[in-house]
């Protein structure tokens, strides 16, 4: 009974299996078939030509345990002859396969370039005037309002003045008197010249020349003094030596002040025209160094205000000094600007935009072009036949979004700007 039962189970045992092997038979032809015009079109891409070498290695492996099958060994010999055939794709195949990379152009041009940079300035007035008393006093009157503008020669303080008045009237008393001597020795001296010379002896005549210089002497000294005494008096009225804006009065009416004093009176700035003044690099001032030489405007500046508002007017070339700093490696520059609006504040942070007044010409190329490694700056151009060259290339200046190629590139040369991190030297591409 047990043989019996056995006997039909070993058939379907086997059956399964060998239908099992047949629907694999069949799929692998399949995709043999399609590997093999796949890679013949040769737009198949690296995954297939994987799958397809494996499959060769799989047909190659399973042959010897399935040639006992006529059937079955007649097609795993087509699917390797198949496989065999397409084994190694040919040559228009294998270039097809090798996608050619996509990269974006720019085409190489002049241009008139003229680079803007930004510098830290600070605003100064040209002119700072401390006023000081010249003359000791109380002080009589303040006349100007603080932090008003003032006219050169305005009346700012009064210096109680009576003393020096009264030293003036002495001093021309003073005057009079040696004036009145003068004129009496001068009278005396004509006299004994028009008298008899017989009655006049010549140590009469010497003696009354003599007086003659001391009384002119006299007049002279009574001037002098005179002057000073004038000027003294003229000095308890302080007035402004420039026109401009006047800070806060240190003293005000009823104070007591000299000459030996150390605080001043009060501090006028001028603010029209006004100075901005900013250190200019060394390379940048050697870059400029032939428009320095000149007596002409090195840069058109402009400025931006703390604020961020740019001032509306152009600054002016005043001057630049006549040393590098020794600790920075800068060039102090300063610039005139017209302030009657007094926008602008002495001692105020600003930022200086300069653009350089005559521009030159120069090619220029975006930044995303350049690369750089060990031994320098290179971009890519793209020839005729649209195979790529490595060129390097010396830079200069940047200029926005693009930087200037001194050397290295011609106009209408095409560099690529786009695409660079799948490309090499020598290599196919396909512009857009």
């Amino acid at each position: 009974m047990e043989t019996e039962n056995m006997k039909p189970e070993t058939p379907k045992t086997k059956k399964p299996r060998k239908r099992r092997w047949g629907r694999k038979l069949v799929l692998l032809v399949f995709l043999a078939v399609a590997a093999h015009l796949w890679l013949n079109s040769g737009s198949a891409p690296r995954e297939v030509v994987e799958y397809y070498h494996k499959g060769v290695e799989y047909v190659t492996n399973i042959k010897d345990t399935l040639n006992e099958n006529p059937t079955v060994r007649s097609v795993i010999t087509y699917v390797t002859n198949l496989l065999s055939k397409s084994s190694t794709p040919t040559p228009a195949a294998q270039t097809q396969a090798r996608q050619v990379p996509s990269v974006a152009l720019n085409i190489v041009e002049s241009v008139s370039l003229a680079t803007e940079r930004d510098y830290i300035g600070r605003v100064e007035a040209v002119q700072t005037v401390q006023l000081k008393p010249q003359v000791a006093g109380q002080i009589a009157e303040v006349h100007f309002k603080e932090g008003s503008i003032v006219k050169a020669g305005q009346l700012l303080f009064s210096i109680d003045n009576r003393q020096y008045q009264a030293t003036v009237d002495l001093r021309k008393a003073d005057l009079a008197k040696a004036t009145a001597n003068y004129d009496r020795a001068l009278k005396y001296r004509d006299r004994l010249k028009t008298a008899d010379k017989r009655s006049v002896s010549a140590s009469d005549l010497d003696i009354a020349e003599s007086d003659v210089l001391q009384g002119k002497a006299g007049v002279d000294l009574a001037k002098a003094s005179l002057k000073l005494a004038q000027i003294d008096l003229d000095h308890t009225k302080v007035t402004a030596p420039i026109a401009g804006r006047i800070g806060a009065a240190f003293f005000t009416k009823g104070n007591y002040v000299t000459p030996t004093g150390v605080q001043p009176l009060a501090v006028i700035v001028q603010v029209d025209p006004i100075r901005v003044v900013f250190a200019l690099s060394d390379r940048d001032y050697l870059d400029a160094y032939a428009l320095f030489k000149s007596s002409e405007d090195v840069y058109n500046a402009k400025i931006l205000l703390s604020n961020g508002v740019e001032y509306p007017f152009t600054g002016n070339r005043d001057f630049e000094d006549n040393a590098m700093n020794e600790h920075t490696g800068t060039m102090t520059v300063r610039l005139s600007f017209e302030n009657k609006e007094g926008e602008l504040i002495p001692g105020a942070m600003v930022r200086v935009r300069t653009r350089p007044a005559s521009a030159h010409v120069a090619i220029v190329i975006p930044q995303e072009a350049i690369l750089a490694d060990a031994q320098g700056d290179y971009v890519y151009i793209v020839d005729t036949e649209n195979v790529t060259r490595q060129r390097r290339v010396s830079l200069g200046a940047e200029e926005g979004a693009t930087r200037e190629v001194v050397s290295g590139l011609s106009e209408g040369e095409r560099v690529v700007v786009y695409g660079l991190q799948s490309i090499r030297p020598e290599m196919k591409v396909n512009p857009k």
